[in-house]
């Protein structure tokens, strides 16, 4: 599932785009979570609750009623929350190149045609998937979901005789299930996850503290630690906290 921000103080902009992105799940494999603003004001105020990686997608005007698009998308540049992907849309193209300080996407003028939209989109979903740097993708039972790496807290097995190769994978918005072994997402994902019971791959930048024989993480659930694996977790959690201090 992709999560996208729309944000424009023109409601017809809201309901075009409402249209664009259904058509577009129906063309292609491509799922889409679509929230609505009408100010910038609200954007943040979202993003104060949702905290960073709130969306993979911001579509934003760039003039509207009180904060300016621009302005906003500087805001959430200093979260930081550097992945999110810029698209500027705008009566105006004169405000074109102040856009690019925050290293848009792709800036479009109004009003948009559905194929310029549909071009646009199916670039930006290819650039998502193909990322595997800083993203990765997960096949769900309903459809594909991307996620930053950094919003993952965990990986568990799921216990249960009717869903072999399950996997529950906890981020900080939303728990999600998806088909796989530990063995194979551990693969793709690789640090800073570390496999610390046969059963649960965790995120070392999410530990938050352990106990005898667990680890408590950053949304205060509790995983255990495999016996084998004690010693080795804690020494590859010493050795990122040491490492992401040197950066």
């Amino acid at each position: 599932m992709i999560r996208v921000a729309i944000c424009d103080d023109e409601i017809r902009i809201h309901e075009r785009l409402q249209r664009y992105f259904s058509q577009l799940q129906i063309e292609t494999s491509y799922d889409f979570k679509i929230h609505f603003f009408e100010a910038a004001e609200e954007l943040l105020a979202y993003y104060k609750d949702a905290g960073s990686y709130a969306f993979h997608i911001v579509i934003m005007d760039m003039e509207m009623n009180g904060m300016s698009g621009l302005e906003a998308a500087k805001t959430i540049r200093s979260f930081p929350d550097y992945d999110v992907q810029f698209i500027f849309i705008t009566h105006y193209p004169k405000y074109m190149l102040s856009s690019f300080e925050v290293q848009p996407f792709q800036f479009l003028v109004k009003p948009m045609d559905y194929d310029l939209f549909k071009y646009t989109f199916n670039r930006l979903c290819s650039y998502l998937f193909a990322n595997d740097s800083r993203f990765v993708t997960m096949k769900s039972e309903n459809g594909y979901i991307v996620l930053r790496k950094p919003e993952i807290i965990a990986l568990a097995k799921i216990k249960h005789s009717l869903l072999q190769n399950k996997i529950k994978v906890v981020t900080i918005h939303h728990n999600f299930c998806v088909t796989g072994t530990l063995t194979e997402c551990l693969a793709r994902i690789n640090e800073p996850f570390k496999l610390i019971h046969r059963s649960v791959v965790i995120n070392l930048e999410h530990v938050r503290r352990f106990t005898a024989t667990s680890v408590i993480m950053s949304n205060d659930e509790e995983f255990p630690i495999g016996r084998t694996q004690a010693g080795t977790v804690k020494n590859a959690f010493a050795e990122f906290i040491v490492g992401s201090s040197r950066i």
